[in-house]
Formats: structure tokens, sequence, C-alpha cells
């Protein structure tokens, strides 16, 4: 049987741009997301490039518990799963004080706890059969934090420390874990979170990289087993310079958060 993929967030972006990369190398993929209509454009987009099979989900990851259930209905019907993929997420442009108690619960959920929910129920799984890999989609700003995004930075702070220590649990049980670091990706992101912080827009910075370059990325970690990857060359000076002053990189990302205010 060749491979499976369970790639949540894929209806569109990063998971979608995962999802045909995947597909490409002839891969099996369970597509999780929450607008039904467009998983299915994916999934025949990737019958078409190769996948042998391609089933869809839908999934409200706003939901607790939605997590460890499509992976229960993943594994239900694909018969395993080789490749986790939690990609699924959105983030926001506002300062804490104007951000609710209430939202940054739902972001937490959306963002972190249902990859967690979903890699939990995943790993008997994998260490029953001794193999599997986990990839989780961060940020570089889940590595540098950047004003006025704090409750994005916050998850995907949590996302970096959840697969720097599961490599550690896992690396002599067969199971590999990837944590991707891309920097500005040119997807719907910027869309969502302007609606995210009741604004008519966003502005956005230099042109950045295509969700393309991030889905070839996911596929190479998985293949080579790097533990994490960091994407574009703004996004790999700024945590070179962070090493060396971690104050004129707290000024870099000062100036570069009021580009998004």
């Amino acid at each position: 049987m060749s491979e499976v993929v369970v790639i949540t967030g894929a209806s569109s972006g990063i998971g979608r741009s995962a999802a045909i990369s995947f597909a490409e190398e002839g891969s099996g993929l369970f597509l999780v997301a929450r607008r039904e209509e467009r998983l299915r454009d994916v999934a025949e987009q990737c019958l078409a490039l190769g996948a042998p099979r391609t089933e869809i989900s839908a999934h409200d990851l706003s939901k607790p518990g939605e997590g460890a259930r499509l992976v229960s209905f993943a594994l239900e019907r694909m018969s395993k799963i080789d490749v986790l993929v939690c990609n699924a997420g959105y983030g926001c442009f506002t300062p804490v004080a104007d951000y609710s108690a209430e939202k940054m619960a739902r972001m937490w959920q959306v963002n972190f706890q249902s990859a967690y929910e979903s890699i939990q129920a995943a790993l008997p799984h994998f260490l029953q059969r001794g193999s599997g890999h986990i990839v989780l989609v961060s940020s570089i700003i889940g590595k540098k934090g950047m004003p006025f995004s704090a409750p994005y930075c916050a998850t995907k702070f949590a996302q970096v420390g959840l697969g720097e220590a599961l490599w550690g649990e896992l690396r002599e049980k067969g199971i590999g874990v990837s944590v991707i670091c891309p920097g500005y990706t040119e997807t719907e992101f910027h869309e969502v979170a302007a609606v995210e912080s009741n604004k008519a827009q966003t502005s956005r910075p230099l042109k950045g990289q295509s969700s393309r370059v991030v889905g070839q990325a996911i596929v190479r970690a998985v293949r080579k087993k790097k533990r994490q990857i960091h994407l574009t060359w703004p996004a790999k000076l700024l945590l070179l310079i962070n090493r060396i002053s971690t104050r004129l990189a707290d000024y870099i990302m000062l100036k570069v958060s009021s580009v998004n205010r």
C-alpha cells in the first residue's frame, strides 16, 4: 500500500501546496479542512497529479476533540497513517489589550490544541508500527516574537516547543518529527488575519515566497528527516541577528509589525 499522508488546513495555502507536493510523489492523501467544496477541488487535483487515492473530511478544529476525531476517521478510511501534517491555523494583527480571552482560546484550540489532539491520537498507531512522521507547520514568529501578533506567536512558539520535545521522546522509536518555520508566505493568511483583527485590510511586507516552496519543503523535511526548517533569507538573517543582539532583533520586529497594523 502506498504512503498515507494526513494534512490539516488542506483547502488552501500551505496545506494545499503540501498535498500537491505529496501527490506528485505518489502518496495517498487524507485531506482535512472546514471548507468541503474546496477540499474536493484539491483532492481532484491531487488525483490528477498522481495520488493513488484521496479522501476528504470536513472538520472544524475550533471544536475540542476534532483533532483526535479526524485521526480516527483517517485510520478507519485509509487503514494507516504514515505522515501527519499539522498545518491548520490562522492569525491576527492586534494588541493583546484588544484581543479577548475568548478569541485567544479559539485560536489556541485551532493552532495548537487540535494539533496536540491529533498527534496524541496518532501516536499509538505510530508506536505500534515503529514508524511514522509528524510535521508541525509553525512560523518564524514561533522563534522570535512580533508585537501586535502575540496570540499567534504564542501558539507558534508552543508548536516549536512541542516539536522539539517530541523529537527527544520519539527519536529512538522510529518516528520522525519536523518543525517547519516559514517566513512571509503568499497565502490567504493576511486576509483572514485582517478579518480576525476587525480591519478592512492589512499592509503586506515585501513579496514573500510562494506556498509551493513551503509545500515542497515539508516533503523534503519528511524524506530527509529534518528536525527544523527555516525558510526565506530574511527569516534566517533575523534568527542570526537574534543570537548576536536580541535588542536589535526586537527593534527589527517592532518595525516589521508596524507594517501590518
